[in-house]
């Protein structure tokens, strides 16, 4: 309540500044007016105790440049921000009045709140009025008392892939990052947090070259990062506690070492890629928290702020991931490293552990008392910082909320009864809660990655609490799923086609024209080689094209080129090929552009990306050498041989939306069956400090771009099919014959 009483002061005191009014206070004043707005804000006490109430209140005003202007009175003096200019204050030139005495008296004061600000009126007894703004500022920078602490930091993974082939042992120097200094707040020994001196230290190992420096700097109250190459500046980030927000300017994305080596993955053999930056911005990346309960403190001149709000944003950049587990702090990769792998204190140990199970040893054994589900009792302190993290990752980082016209998620979540339930001290209301916000989104990308109990016992409903359940779009989804399947599954065992050679299986028609088969994924092997010795060597075509569509298409491609039906005694070649993507849920974007690339005529695949924080738009030319003479040309491509149709359903999601109209926009293939399911955001993964991990919509969405006119289309909503089919005719290669035949012949 202080709080209110102190921004309709600053106004009545801007006020008595530059006009000519008593100076004795009387309760016919200004500042009685105010009290009595003060009772209408549950103020109880006497006019006496409201006036002792504000004294000494963290609030300093100055004549600055002809206006009047506030500031906190911890804020350095460069913090002075606008009220309101005299020239908008100033009455009748003074030569009209009389000794002072013509001055207008104030005769009412109203206030109203627009968003973060409170748009004060004073209405005088000539009924002339005068408008004043204030911005809000909720108190964000805290006297706390903190307590600094040590903590043990590890790796739990390689950068090679090569991880079917070694333990994590902590004592090993590969695995060990040293100590990490975390502050508390007293009393609140589970949320840490952290200068971005002490932060940069995670990341500047991984700079990607000793040219490359790393500059921590607390200046006006903000603290900055600034990276350099050879003294040249290329990227900032300022935090500014104040207006709750970081500045991005640059592009970290080149500074840093990748946390994996991805030349034992299969997504880049036989292939290349170009990217260049299709439509260049000059915005910078403004992140901002102010829809949180995160506060930021000040020890010794430097700011100190939640780890899990710099974790977050830090990982979008460096692509380097931490989680402190309350005993250790853990760089890993892939949330599945927290949640399943086995990690041993030492060489030799017999006795492993996973950071999860770590993690719920040590609440089990320091919080004893339990909340109404029978879960370990959260602090709410805790509660708050978790909200806070879930709260500003999608604010920040959800990539459909302006497709979906949502302009503020946290607003969205009180609109449905989630916002308070998400720091409920039932751990069952709010891993519902969590649950529930996935669910209504109707996104397929979105959710819980641990869908059962996390370490506090937030799981999605259970006992007395009744489960969040899907939506009446995602139920028919996968109801669609599972008939398809059975149709697919039938029509392939009424050929007498064992169910283990499904995949592998081209249908031919019986006049030799048309091909078919399917993939439901966009998969590269992250293991592409196979361990000999000490050395690693890469696996057979054949072998790669069970675990890589790249070079799955690559064999089957090939298999229905040489492909020759007996039609009388003429040889029939096949014209027509059809690609089964009517189950195909998605996977690497990479493995999208070499598909692209190879049923393109030209050898180039080309998709465009947008990010939703910078603005720009990213172009990406993938080529391919199927025939592994070395040269990327039209030999190594197969438009030029086949005419190429994409089997469609609703069912055809994320990169199995995107390829089909990538595919017909450039008129690489037409689609045969229904409307695409949608899904055009790349996938985004984060980890909160209560051990629950959330997949989503990312900023980066799938497009598709004229460089000329500069259009932009987004596929969120997928495409339609130019031959449009019934389900039950799906995976029936006479029928499907006969529809591109029809087709043709129009």
């Amino acid at each position: 309540m202080k709080k209110i009483f102190s921004f309709i002061l600053i106004v009545f005191i801007g006020f008595s500044l530059i006009s000519c009014g008593n100076k004795n206070e009387t309760k016919e004043d200004g500042r009685y007016a105010i009290y009595k707005l003060a009772q209408e804000s549950d103020f109880d006490g006497t006019y006496e105790e409201w006036l002792d109430s504000i004294k000494g209140d963290k609030i300093v005003l100055n004549v600055i440049d002809n206006e009047l202007k506030w500031k906190y009175s911890l804020e350095d003096d460069t913090k002075f921000r606008s009220l309101v200019k005299l020239s908008e204050l100033k009455g009748k030139d003074g030569k009209d009045g009389k000794d002072g005495k013509d001055a207008k008296n104030i005769k009412d004061i109203s206030s109203v709140n627009v968003g973060d600000v409170t748009i004060f009126t004073f209405t005088f007894d000539d009924n002339s009025k005068i408008e004043a703004k204030l911005v809000n500022k909720k108190e964000t920078i805290k006297d706390v008392n903190s307590i600094s602490k040590e903590i043990n930091a590890y790796k739990i993974f390689k950068y090679e892939s090569d991880k079917k082939y070694y333990d994590i042992y902590l004592d090993k120097e590969e695995f060990n990052l040293g100590k990490i200094n975390f502050r508390f707040i007293e009393n609140e020994s589970l949320v840490p947090y952290i200068s971005l001196e002490e932060m940069s230290k995670l990341y500047n190992p991984y700079l990607m070259n000793n040219d490359i420096k790393s500059v921590i700097q607390e200046v006006d109250g903000t603290s900055l990062w600034t990276i350099k190459n050879n003294e040249v500046i290329k990227a900032t980030i300022k935090i500014d506690p104040i207006n709750q927000e970081l500045v991005i300017d640059g592009n970290f994305e080149n500074l840093f070492k990748n946390p994996i080596d991805y030349s034992k993955y299969s997504l880049f053999l036989d292939g290349k890629h170009n990217q260049s930056t299709a439509k260049v911005t000059e915005n910078k990346t403004v992140l901002s928290y102010k829809e949180t309960d995160f506060i930021t403190f000040k020890e010794d001149g430097i700011n100190y702020y939640p780890f899990g709000l710099l974790n977050m944003v830090f990982q979008k950049y460096t692509y380097h991931k931490f989680f402190y587990n309350y005993v250790n702090l853990y760089e890993y990769n892939e949330f599945e490293q927290l949640n399943q792998m086995e990690i041993f204190k030492k060489e030799n140990d017999l006795e492993s552990f996973i950071v999860m199970d770590q993690m719920k040893e040590y609440i089990d054994k320091t919080y004893t008392e339990k909340d109404p589900s029978g879960n370990p009792l959260m602090p709410l302190y805790l509660r708050l910082n978790n909200r806070s993290e879930f709260v500003f990752m999608f604010e920040n980082y959800y990539g459909l909320a302006l497709t979906r016209n949502i302009k503020s998620m946290k607003a969205y979540f009180e609109n449905y009864g989630i916002y308070d339930e998400l720091i409920s001290d039932n751990s069952l209301i709010r891993g519902k809660a969590f649950s529930k916000a996935a669910f209504m989104l109707e996104d397929q990308h979105t959710g819980k990655a641990n869908t059962s109990s996390t370490p506090w016992g937030e799981d999605n409903g259970g006992k007395e609490i009744d489960a969040a359940h899907a939506s009446k779009l995602v139920d028919e989804r996968r109801t669609l799923g599972r008939n398809l399947a059975n149709l697919r599954k039938n029509a392939f065992k009424d050929k007498g086609i064992a169910e283990d050679d499904y995949k592998f299986t081209i249908l031919y028609s019986e006049d030799g024209l048309t091909a078919y088969f399917y993939f439901d994924g966009f998969d590269g092997s992250t293991n592409a080689f196979t361990k000999s010795g000490d050395s690693f060597v890469r696996k057979s075509d054949d072998k790669l094209a069970e675990e890589d569509s790249y070079f799955f298409f690559v064999k089957q491609l090939n298999e229905i080129k040489n492909h020759v039906t007996k039609v009388g005694s003429e040889d029939v070649k096949v014209k027509n090929v059809i690609i089964d993507d009517s189950q195909n849920g998605g996977g690497y974007v990479y493995i999208l552009g070499k598909l692209l690339a190879l049923i393109s005529k030209d050898n180039k695949g080309i998709t465009y990306t947008q990010n939703d924080l910078s603005k720009e738009i990213y172009k990406s030319v993938y080529q391919v050498d199927s025939n592994k003479d070395g040269i990327y040309d039209e030999n190594d491509c197969f438009g030029n041989i086949f005419d190429f149709y994409i089997l469609t359903s609703n069912q055809s999601f994320s990169c199995g939306n995107a390829f089909p109209i990538i595919a017909s926009t450039n008129k690489y293939a037409k689609l045969i069956g229904e409307r695409t399911g949608g899904g055009e955001c790349v996938v985004d993964q984060d980890v909160f400090s209560n051990g629950i991990s959330f997949v989503h919509s990312g900023n980066e969405h799938l497009i598709t771009y004229d460089e000329a006119t500069k259009a932009i289309s987004g596929v969120e909503d997928g495409i339609a099919a130019d031959i449009v089919i019934n389900y039950f005719e799906y995976y029936d290669i006479e029928a499907l014959n006969r529809y591109i035949k029809k087709a043709n012949s129009n």
